[in-house]
């Protein structure tokens, strides 16, 4: 096809530095209260925050005991050196990540006594810290998939791909497409602490980044997707807390009741046994019957006597 007119050099060189941004990035972890994490007296893995956007697709470091890993395309991670005088050493090979890849990084990246070794200079005793620096190359971009659009969440910028939720959801479809849309599309999130960090993952559960669901963050995502009308992540989250969440019957039921969800509130209410009542989960329930209205409190109630009596 031959063009119907010369492109100037300005659009040219436009659009080179457009595409060239998604190229490649940079993140840079310091890592606090090493000494207990290796020893395993911390929590059991730790990640980045906040994520590095590069290719359209959000980026962390995971660390672990016995596996450190990095979710990337192409990398070649470094630790920086801490002690005065000696040249930033590096660690590990390049090596090539896919999104839907089976491999995620590596699984004896270094060795915790190399690491901690003082003549190594990866160690920073006194600051009791590491730091973690990886470098992502991207070969191929994803076109439909980047996260380009701004939208503002609490006034802080999240990148979304707004054709994707509005594919999904109605009311993002009236937020970016209907009548009288902003320059700067806004949603504001009062009702959870950490609003920004929830809907970014609201954001990567959905297709193609498909982030796996934990106790950790499935609250958040789920209650976001109920007001922001995205059904089927919602499902997903319903069938997680069924089939694989280890917390509460009681605080799955809230879940439940403050989503609307007749059904998923109609069946844990049928599988709750004595155990769900029990003393030593006497201060969690107290704590999640406190956030139910009058109706779900009788419902509960009305559970409790069947399962215990009247009394």
């Amino acid at each position: 096809m031959k063009r119907s007119r010369t492109q100037s050099s300005s659009n040219t060189d436009s659009d080179k530095s457009k595409a060239n941004k998604y190229k490649r990035g940079q993140i840079v972890f310091r890592m606090t209260n090493f000494k207990e994490f290796s020893e395993g007296r911390g929590p059991k893995e730790v990640s980045s925050d906040p994520v590095v956007y590069i290719n359209g697709l959000p980026w962390r470091v995971w660390i672990e005991i016995g596996m450190l890993t990095s979710a990337c395309s192409c990398i070649a991670m470094e630790m920086k050196r801490t002690r005065p005088g000696l040249v930033e050493g590096e660690l590990g090979t390049f090596h090539i990540y896919t999104a839907n890849g089976p491999s995620w990084g590596y699984r004896q990246f270094v060795k915790i006594e190399e690491l901690m070794e003082p003549k190594n200079g990866l160690y920073a005793k006194k600051d009791n810290a590491v730091t973690f620096k990886v470098e992502v190359i991207t070969e191929e971009g994803m076109p439909g998939v980047r996260l380009e659009d701004i939208l503002l969440v609490n006034g802080e910028v999240v990148y979304v791909n707004k054709h994707l939720l509005a594919a999904h959801s109605k009311y993002f479809r009236t937020l970016f497409f209907g009548k009288n849309v902003e320059e700067s599309p806004s949603i504001q999130i009062d009702e959870l602490s950490d609003a920004v960090t929830n809907f970014e993952q609201l954001i990567f559960t959905m297709f193609p980044h498909n982030m796996e669901l934990d106790d950790e963050c499935v609250e958040g995502v789920l209650l976001l997707a109920n007001r922001f009308l995205l059904d089927s992540v919602e499902k997903h989250c319903v069938e997680f807390l069924l089939t694989m969440s280890d917390k509460s019957a009681i605080c799955k039921f809230r879940l439940a009741d403050q989503c609307g969800n007749i059904a998923m509130k109609e069946q844990i209410l049928n599988e709750m046994t004595r155990e769900d009542f029990c003393g030593e989960n006497y201060l969690d329930n107290l704590s999640e019957n406190n956030k139910l209205g009058p109706e779900a409190v009788k419902e509960l109630s009305d559970r409790h006597k069947e399962l215990f009596g009247t009394k």
